[in-house]
């Protein structure tokens, strides 16, 4: 099975001011990490950026923080690229995103019958609800996210697709999260439209 995307449209939710102040420090970071983590220090021994390891060359979040350990900002990167970001003051105002909060999304054969999709959802000051999937014309289904190993402070969802006599995937996804600090609810979209190419092998797809 060789599919090919032929377009991704995703829509996004986008802070523009300053909301409610919330205290994220470094502790709280650590708290939803995970072994494979980075931790910078200073000469005085406090935290002035936490990684996911292989963030500078694959993939994974980056924390950057204040000399009163406030987070300064957070950013996910793909291949080098920051594909999501949140700027805090030093107050812990929230002044700035770019990007999805649903930072990542794979799509992988496993053989010429089926395929599994990952998705991921970056997780402070965040409740997320179920994520609603659509394929084609079948009815729609709804998974739960449950909390990763793989990169800190996100959540996932994992489900398979039954490829057998597909030539074409249309898949549309939305998820409704509610912002802890501001306690509005948002939603997230996107649709991914893929075709059987016998040239062209599955690729990770990222939602941007």
């Amino acid at each position: 099975m060789k599919w090919s995307a032929l377009l991704l449209i995703v829509s996004l939710s986008a802070c523009k001011t300053k909301g409610p102040v919330y205290s994220i420090s470094s502790g709280d970071i650590l708290k939803g990490a995970h072994d494979s983590i980075i931790t910078v220090r200073d000469a005085g021994n406090k935290i002035t950026a936490i990684y996911d390891a292989g963030w500078d060359s694959l993939k994974g979040g980056a924390y950057l923080f204040y000399p009163n350990d406030q987070l300064k900002s957070y950013t996910f990167y793909q291949s080098r690229v920051p594909v999501y970001n949140e700027t805090y003051d030093d107050h812990g105002y929230l002044t700035h995103t770019q990007g999805s909060p649903m930072v990542d999304r794979v799509i992988n054969e496993l053989n010429l019958d089926s395929a599994y999709v990952q998705v991921y959802f970056f997780k402070p000051m965040k409740t997320y609800q179920t994520l609603n999937i659509k394929i084609n014309n079948n009815p729609s289904v709804n998974y739960a996210l449950v909390n990763d190993t793989s990169y800190s402070n996100m959540q996932t969802v994992t489900f398979g697709i039954s490829t057998t006599d597909l030539t074409r995937i249309n898949m549309y996804s939305q998820i409704k999260y509610t912002d802890d600090r501001t306690e509005i609810e948002h939603v997230l979209s996107d649709s991914v439209f893929l075709i059987k190419d016998p040239h062209i092998g599955p690729a990770p797809l990222t939602a941007r």
